[in-house]
């Protein structure tokens, strides 16, 4: 997703000449944001074929799986470029799930298998297993399945977004 996206297309380049700045970056936000939320579509459908209930609500941090697979802020950095991205994001609570994101998709990335010693403060005559994390990978198949659509997808949505502006502006 760090890779930037450039177009060929000269009829989008014509186009571009009849806006204003501030209509042109409109239109470049609208369309990488409808270009990014298929990459997000196919995250959540990923999560939900990997993992149950993914859309129940925990009551005590009022937030799902699903709610952790977010777009961030689309913006423009100082050379020009719009960024915008798709990734886990975590309200860091531990208990949340967007927080339990990160190891569903890595899986025990940081931690080898994990061993009880005590219970209740008493050594146990022999440790047992507490569990280990297998990832999912849901994110990473996602972005990889639609890294090529993602290019002509952004090109049909900036242009829908041109014509919506163009139309506006018609009005």
């Amino acid at each position: 997703m760090n890779s930037g996206c450039t177009t060929n297309a000269e009829r989008v380049y014509r186009r571009f000449e009849e806006l204003t700045h501030k209509e042109l970056g409109k239109a470049l936000r609208q369309g990488l944001r409808k270009a990014l939320s298929v990459i997000q579509k196919d995250a959540k459908k990923n999560l939900r074929g990997a993992f149950k209930k993914t859309n129940k609500r925990n009551p005590k941090y009022t937030d799902t799986l699903q709610s952790g697979i977010r777009i961030s802020r689309i913006f423009e950095k100082q050379d020009g470029t719009i960024v915008g991205k798709v990734r886990i994001d975590s309200s860091r609570k531990s208990g949340s799930g967007s927080f339990r994101l990160k190891f569903l998709e890595r899986g025990n990335f940081r931690t080898s298998p994990r061993y009880a010693k005590t219970w209740r403060g008493r050594p146990l005559k022999k440790k047992r297993k507490t569990g280990d994390i297998t990832g999912a990978e849901f994110f990473r198949r996602a972005v990889n399945s639609n890294e090529s659509s993602f290019r002509s997808n952004m090109e049909f949505e900036v242009n829908k977004a041109i014509d919506k502006i163009n139309n506006a502006n018609i009005k």
